[in-house]
This record gives C-alpha cells, sequence and structure tokens, in this order.
C-alpha cells in the first residue's frame, strides 16, 4: 500500500471498527475470512505473511531503504510454516492460525495492532533466534500512530573461507537484536540510520575485537555484513572487514568474501602494517614492514577474474650502505606485473602531476596508500598478454648527509619490448631538513624500437628557490616511420602552434620571484624546437596590490627563428598597465607589436591603446627601414653531385629479403664484400636521403635554387631489366620547399617522399655467371672435462658427397621443404587503409576533382601551384576532411 503511518492507522482502524459487531457471530473459517477481508491483507489470507506486508508497509519515501527491503524479507520468510505466531488487538481480538477469539465488539480510543512471530529461518546462514514483533500503536489522534520493529536474536553465520579459517578456526556466527520505529517524524533505527544500520550485539565469539554486523540495502537484496579483529596465527593481528551474506528475496543468499584485510604485527625486530581491500573485481593491497636495518615497502594489485597481477616492491636501507666516491644505495626494489603494460599517458600524467613518487619510493606509505595504488593502476593498466618487469633503486650523493637522492626505475614491457625510464632527482641545498635550494624533478621515457619511437617527459613540481617556487616541464618525442617527427618543448609551445596529438604538453617554466598578499611577480618562459620552427617566448607579469585595487602589468614575448634566406626572427611583442580601484579602471596601456627582420628590411608594426577613465585612444604605427633588396642568400646548391656520390656509398644498397624468409645460413666472404651479397629470391634496394625524387623542390637546407628543379635516379641491372618499384623515406619539407611560418607550424613536417627504387633481379639465364665455392666442415671436440681438445683437419666435401647429404639435412627434411613452399610467400594484406590527400576550395571545402588525389600533402599542394604561386582559392587538406556535395 501507500500512504503514511496515519493512514495506515486510520485505515485499520475504520476496517476493524465496521466488522467487530458481527465478527463473534460466525464460524471460526468465516471469521477468519472476514477479519482477512476487513484488514485489506492480500488474497484475504489472514496469515503472518500478508499481515507483514499490509501493516509494515508504508510509503517508501518515508520509510527509506532498509525498512521496505527489511520487511520483505521477513514476509517472504514467513510464507513457509510459522506454526506459533498471532495478531493481538489488546482487550479486543486474538488471532492466531487456528482461531480468531473476539474478546469485546467495541473499539477503545487508543488501540494497537501487534503481530508476533517465534523464531524463523531467513536463509541457510541467517535465522531469527528468539522472536519477531511488529507493532502498530493507533492512537486517538492518527498523527501519533507508530509502527515498531523489534527482531531479537537474528544469527549471522559468515561464510566460509580461507581467509577467515586462519583468523577464526572452526567458523564464525555473531547475533544481535535490530529495533526501528517509523511514525510522522521518519524511521528511526538503534544504531543507525534509515539506509544503515550497525546492529547491536548481544552474542559474539570470545577472542575478537571491537566485533560488529551491518546490514544494508545493496539493490532489490539486503547485506549482512560483519567485521572485527583477531590474532592471525599468533604473529599479527588482523581486522577483517565486509564478510558476510546478501540476500534476495526468493532467491536465497550469496555468500561475500571479506572486502577489507587489515594486518599489524610487532614480532621481535619485525614490526609493521598493511591492509588488503577489495574494489570491485580486483583487490588492492599495502604492506609496510620494519626489519632492524631494513623497511620492507610493497602494494599489490590482483584480478582474479581476469587473471593479473601487478606488485612493487621496495627496500630502505636505514643506514644507507656506502657505495664509494661519496654514493650511497638508500633503496632497492622492483615491480613486476603479470597481465599488465605500460600506459604513456598514465606516465606522462603522473610526472606532470608530480606523482611520480608514488610509483616508486613514496615518502608516507601508510597515509598515502589508496592514491599509490591508484597511480600505479594508471600508470600500468591492466592487459592481457603483456608482462611488465623492471628494477628500481635510490642512490645518494654528498657529505655530511646526502644533499642529492635519485631514483631510478627502468621496466621492460615484454612481447612489445618498450622500455620505460622512470627517475626523480632532488637536490636540496645544503641539507634536506632546512634547504634553500629545492630543486625536484621528475623524469619518465619510453623506448619503443618497434615503433621507431623515443620519448621524455620531465616535471619540476615541487621545486623551490627561498620561497620562489620553480614550476615548468620538458618534453621530446623523436620518431620514425610514416609519421616521423622530432619535437623538443621546454615549457610549451607558441600560441600559434598545433601541438601533435598525445603529445603530453609541458607546463610553462616560471619562477615566482615574489610572492607575498600585496606582491606577487612571476617569470614565465618556454622554448620549442621541431623540425620547422624554433620558438621561444616569456611573460613577466607583476601585481601590486590585489586584484580589486592596485596596480598591475605584463611584458612578454612570443617568437620564431628562420634560417633562410638568412637569419631572421618574426618577433610579437606584448604588455599591459593597469591602475584599478574598487574594481573599476582608472588608467591602461596596452602595446602590441610584431618586428620582422633583419632582411630583406626590419619591419616593426603594431599598436598602442592608452585608456584614462572613459577616454580610449590608439596609436597604430607600421614602418621599413634598413631595406637592402636583397635576401642575403648563399650561394645555390649544386644537388647532383651529392645524388651521384650517393650511388657509390655501400650504405644506400641494401639485399631485402624475400617476404617470410628466414635465415638459414650465414655466408661468409672470404674476402667478397658480403653487403653486395644478394639472396637468390631476394630483391635490390637503393635509397637516398639528399633530396626528395621526381618532385620540384625549390630550396636545399638554407639554401634556395635558382628555379624549382626535379631530381631522378635511374638504377637497373646489367642486362638492363626494368623491374622497379619506388621507395619512400622520410623527408623533413622545410629543407625542401618554401613554406612560410604559417605553414611551418600547421602544416606536416616530415613526408613520405620517394627516395629510390627497389629492384627485383631477372630470372638467372643458362648463361649466367656462377661462382664456385669449397663447402667445409669445421669439426669440433666435445668431450669430457679437462681432456685435451684433438686438431682435427677441415673436412672437404666432394660434389657426389655433398648432393647425398643434402637429402638428409635440416632444409630438406623441414615442413617448408615438404609444403613445397620454400619462400615464396604472398605479403600479408594490408587492413589500414592508406592516406591521401586532396585539393579542395577553401570557401566551400569541397574537392577539386580535376587536379585528382596524391598520397602525400606535398604533391597537392604542388598540384595547384603555378610559375605565379599557388590559388589562394585552393589549399590541400586530408582525404577526410573534405565536405560532401549533396546533389537533388
Amino acid at each position: 500500500m501507500s500512504g503514511t503511518v496515519a493512514d495506515l492507522a486510520t485505515q485499520l482502524r475504520t476496517a476493524l471498527a465496521g466488522v467487530l459487531p458481527t465478527l463473534g457471530a460466525l464460524d471460526p473459517a468465516q471469521r477468519r475470512m472476514k477479519l482477512a477481508e476487513a484488514l485489506g491483507l492480500p488474497g484475504a489470507q489472514l496469515t503472518p505473511s500478508a499481515l507483514l506486508t499490509r501493516i509494515g508497509a508504508p510509503d517508501a519515501d518515508q520509510a527509506g531503504d532498509l525498512w521496505p527491503k527489511l520487511l520483505t524479507l521477513l514476509a517472504d520468510a514467513a510464507g513457509g510454516l510459522v506454526p506459533h505466531w498471532n495478531l493481538t488487538v489488546p482487550e479486543v481480538l486474538v488471532a492466531t492460525a487456528d482461531d480468531v477469539q473476539v474478546l469485546h465488539d467495541t473499539l477503545p480510543s487508543e488501540i494497537s495492532f501487534t503481530v508476533n512471530l517465534g523464531t524463523l529461518k531467513l536463509a541457510d546462514v541467517l535465522r531469527v533466534q528468539q522472536d519477531i514483533t511488529l507493532a502498530l500503536t493507533v492512537p486517538a489522534d492518527p498523527t501519533g500512530a507508530a509502527l515498531q520493529l523489534s527482531v531479537r536474536g537474528i544469527r549471522l553465520t559468515l561464510p566460509a573461507d580461507e581467509l577467515l579459517d586462519l583468523v577464526v578456526p572452526g567458523g564464525l556466527a555473531l547475533e544481535g537484536d535490530i529495533q526501528a520505529r517509523l511514525d510522522i517524524r521518519g524511521i528511526h533505527f538503534q544504531g543507525g540510520g534509515k539506509n544503515g544500520l550497525a546492529v547491536p550485539l548481544r552474542v559474539a565469539p570470545p577472542g575478537l575485537r571491537a566485533p560488529a554486523l551491518y546490514l544494508a540495502p545493496s539493490g532489490l537484496a539486503l547485506r549482512f555484513t560483519a567485521s572485527f579483529g583477531a590474532s592471525l596465527l599468533g604473529l599479527a593481528d588482523a581486522t577483517i572487514d565486509g564478510i558476510g551474506s546478501e540476500l534476495t528475496p526468493g532467491a536465497g543468499a550469496t555468500p561475500l568474501p571479506p572486502s577489507g584485510l587489515g594486518l599489524s604485527m610487532a614480532a621481535g625486530p619485525a614490526r609493521g602494517s598493511g591492509f588488503l581491500e577489495r574494489r570491485g573485481d580486483e583487490y588492492r593491497g599495502a604492506l609496510s614492514l620494519a626489519l632492524g636495518v631494513v623497511d620492507v615497502r610493497a602494494f599489490a594489485i590482483l584480478q582474479p577474474s581476469e587473471p593479473s597481477l601487478l606488485v612493487a616492491l621496495s627496500a630502505l636501507f636505514t643506514p644507507a650502505v656506502e657505495l664509494g666516491l661519496g654514493f650511497t644505495l638508500n633503496a632497492v626494489g622492483g615491480i613486476v606485473g603479470i597481465g599488465h603494460a605500460i600506459d604513456r599517458a598514465g606516465l606522462a600524467a603522473a610526472v606532470q602531476s608530480g606523482h611520480l613518487d608514488r610509483v616508486l619510493f613514496p615518502d608516507d606509505p601508510a597515509r598515502a596508500a589508496p592514491q599509490i595504488l591508484d597511480t600505479l593502476a594508471s600508470v600500468f593498466p591492466a592487459r592481457r598478454g603483456s608482462v611488465v618487469v623492471g628494477p628500481t633503486f635510490r642512490l645518494g650523493w654528498g657529505r655530511p648527509v646526502p644533499f642529492v637522492t635519485a631514483d631510478v626505475g627502468l621496466v621492460l614491457e615484454l612481447p612489445s619490448g618498450v622500455v620505460a625510464l622512470l627517475g626523480r632527482l632532488r637536490i636540496a641545498l645544503p641539507a634536506p631538513e632546512a634547504p634553500v635550494l629545492d630543486l625536484r624533478a621528475s623524469v619518465e621515457g619510453v623506448m619503443d624500437v618497434a615503433n621507431g619511437l623515443v620519448e621524455m617527459v620531465a616535471d619540476l613540481a615541487g621545486s623551490r628557490l627561498l620561497t620562489a617556487g620553480i614550476e615548468g616541464g620538458i618534453a621530446l618525442r623523436m620518431k620514425t616511420g610514416s609519421d616521423a617527427t622530432f619535437i623538443l618543448s621546454a615549457g610549451g609551445f607558441h600560441p600559434g602552434f598545433p601541438v601533435p596529438a598525445g603529445f603530453p604538453v609541458p607546463r610553462r617554466l616560471s619562477i615566482a620571484i615574489a610572492s607575498a598578499p600585496a606582491l606577487s611577480i612571476v617569470f614565465s618562459g618556454y622554448f620549442a624546437l621541431t623540425p620547422g620552427t624554433v620558438q621561444a617566448g616569456a611573460l613577466l607579469t607583476a601585481v601590486i596590490g590585489t586584484s580589486d585595487t592596485g596596480v598591475s602589468g605584463q611584458l612578454g614575448f612570443d617568437a620564431l627563428l628562420r634560417w633562410e634566406p638568412s637569419f631572421g626572427v618574426v618577433l610579437d611583442l606584448y604588455g599591459s598597465f593597469h591602475l584599478r580601484f574598487d574594481g573599476h579602471s582608472l588608467c591602461s596601456v596596452d602595446l602590441r607589436v610584431r618586428v620582422e627582420g633583419p632582411t630583406p628590411c626590419w619591419h616593426v608594426a603594431g599598436r598602442a591603446t592608452v585608456s584614462l577613465f572613459f577616454i580610449d585612444v590608439s596609436f597604430p604605427f607600421d614602418e621599413h627601414w634598413a631595406c637592402t633588396g636583397a635576401a642575403g642568400a648563399p650561394p645555390p646548391p649544386d644537388i647532383a653531385p651529392l645524388l651521384e656520390r650517393e650511388l657509390d656509398n655501400p650504405r644506400s644498397w641494401e639485399p631485402v629479403l624475400p617476404e617470410g624468409a628466414a635465415t638459414l645460413a650465414a655466408l661468409r666472404g672470404d674476402g667478397v664484400d658480403t653487403a653486395r651479397l644478394l639472396h637468390p629470391l631476394g630483391r635490390l634496394r637503393f635509397s637516398q636521403r639528399v633530396v626528395p625524387l621526381g618532385i620540384p623542390v625549390t630550396r636545399f637546407g638554407p639554401g634556395r635554387l635558382e628555379r624549382p628543379a626535379a631530381f631522378e635516379v635511374s638504377v637497373r641491372f646489367g642486362d638492363g631489366s626494368p623491374t622497379a618499384q619506388p621507395i619512400r623515406e622520410q623527408f623533413a619539407r622545410a629543407d625542401f620547399f618554401d613554406l612560410t611560418d604559417d605553414e611551418k607550424l600547421t602544416q606536416p613536417a616530415f613526408e613520405l617522399l620517394r627516395s629510390g627504387s627497389e629492384l627485383t633481379p631477372p630470372v638467372a639465364g643458362a648463361d649466367a655467371p656462377r661462382r664456385t665455392v669449397e663447402v667445409r666442415y669445421e669439426t669440433k671436440w666435445i668431450g669430457e672435462r679437462g681432456a685435451a681438445p684433438q686438431p682435427r683437419a677441415f673436412w672437404l666435401l666432394t660434389d657426389p658427397h655433398l648432393l647425398a647429404a643434402l637429402e638428409h639435412g635440416a632444409v630438406a627434411t623441414s615442413a617448408i621443404h615438404a609444403d613445397r613452399a620454400r619462400y615464396a610467400y604472398a605479403p600479408a594484406p594490408s587492413a589500414l587503409k592508406a592516406p591521401s590527400f586532396a585539393v579542395a576550395h577553401v570557401d566551400t571545402l569541397t574537392e577539386a576533382t580535376e587536379l585528382g588525389r596524391t598520397s602525400t600533402f606535398t604533391e597537392a599542394a604542388l598540384s595547384f601551384t603555378t610559375p605565379a604561386g599557388r590559388s589562394p582559392s585552393l589549399h590541400a587538406v586530408p582525404s577526410y576532411e573534405l565536405k560532401s556535395v549533396v546533389t537533388p
């Protein structure tokens, strides 16, 4: 039903008053039916289950979550055999399982409905040992009505568990009482709130410390859990939390393993503590143990469902181990993760947030254990089939106390082969306890040989000079392959530079020169190096007073450096000054300047704005001077001799094995240049990196060509066989094409452009030259230890013997030879779609289909370039950015 306790009391009183005058004259069966109908019992059945459901279920909003779920559980259990129950209305009637006795046919001003049940089995692990009572008090004023529930002697038997058996052999059961009252003011449980309850205990086994029984709703179920402390094998004190059962009406009980375990031990010189908690499907734990001169710390994450384990161990030495030359070994440790991998973004985030110490050697492991485990999980996430392993150690240097400490970890991920470097450096002068300079640097690096990636991130979080904070970071990325790049950034990038996807942008390098309530002076800056740009910038800000009343100002610049046609700079200067009083601006000055030079001219343009109260005055300016009319470029380079030199360079030539081939034998040249030996089924590759082939270039490094020129190199076999495939290498575009500063910032820095050819040898004819070599076996003596080796001469094999031996050799008996597949494997098809670029109209982003699509940005950009320059209405874009044209 719905409604408040007062509504329930009014309904039951009215219904009972209407049926009482005629109830006594009926036979027992009729009395039971009439009373059930009058009280509105479900199914018109006078049963304990129906009474608990009718009387004990008022409005859920008033009762909370715990009350209705508990009454539902009791009613479901009372639906079975409950022989000794009764419904009593004092001085009015008594109803039992057999009869309804009417004591009086009128109602007094105050009455009560009381349902009494004896012992009741709620589940195999949960029983009510004494009785259950639900009483509804109905005074003359219905607003004073109240429901009272009493469950005395509810006994929970904890499920069997290996961990529990170690602490409490033979099992464990806790028994307590549940007392609750529901009235117009709400619900009150003795021992807890309406949505959770600490059950007052009456019985607990001896030997337990602080036992407790908890009851809480969990979805459609009720969760009964216990916590307690006990001795663990007489060696440590253990605290277990969260063990119990979850009961769902009609579905039985589900055992709940412990959600947490705490340990504390003091056995001789060994003293320590730790914990183990359950979080979802995984267990997390930490342990700190002091063993005299060594402090051991361990953190672990276990996932039983998807088997994985991550453990971080460390041992701190007190005193530190002397290594000589002022160096000490302060700690050693290691990281092992089965089913875990290295997450580069998580590593970078740990460095930039200053949390890398939580992975290496945390200073306060007991207090920060949850955060340490969270950081470990983010840096080394679970990944099936992957393993991480590596050592960690802490070094110190300095006398009389080490004022330099370095934490280093080297972690290898298998089978990928990715190597991660984790480091933390602290320089505290003159002493770590009272430093004048406290420099803290966290460093992480990743080397992925398979993908040609080297990446490093460093951060200065927590560094100080006297009282001035020092912040900022450095990031480096070197990448080869189809997306090759080189980026170095200290403190960030130029505001107009598009940051590459996934690159961990470091924080601005800054130092707080003054930091006081009425005076703040902060200096910040950055420096970045990319294949096409050098970027630098700085900003000095000062505030005197407060943000509402006082003086504030800033002065800064952003610069891009260039070397073509000669050294030059594009410099953006900006500054401002503001005087405020009570939140209003009284005076302000703003300056914006762009400087370009020195060749062919110095060019300065900008605007100055002065505001005084309500008057604004602007002063624009645009000036040129020292114009030489010449760019001062170096003489045009001669590229052709450089290309010819590459033809004689052995490093430009490379034999290529056929697809799927395995090296079964090594060739020893005996005076022959083995670099020029070619596999019988292989190919020959020529590739150079002097200049891209087959595409017009306008410059060569710092020098500019007199006119655009395209270069070609043709290589072929001696018989003129032209079977060749183009080969591409990564070229820095800014070294070969004229790019503006904006284009250097926004367009690809490297691209795969044609660098040479790969030749397929012709089929050898009968008259092809052949070279004969001797086939010799070298005999080695493998005898007992101490026996003198017997020198043996080389065994020369004649042609008949060689042919006979080949039939029984490793190659002839291999499965590859039996299948006659040899090395003729077709290359596996690529599942990735090759990138393509198109020319689009600037205003509509629709494709200029007459120009076609290309595989590189450069080729697309050159397709609409004329001697007069590029058309401003067209630009090159990746094909996926094109806008589709819908025709009616």
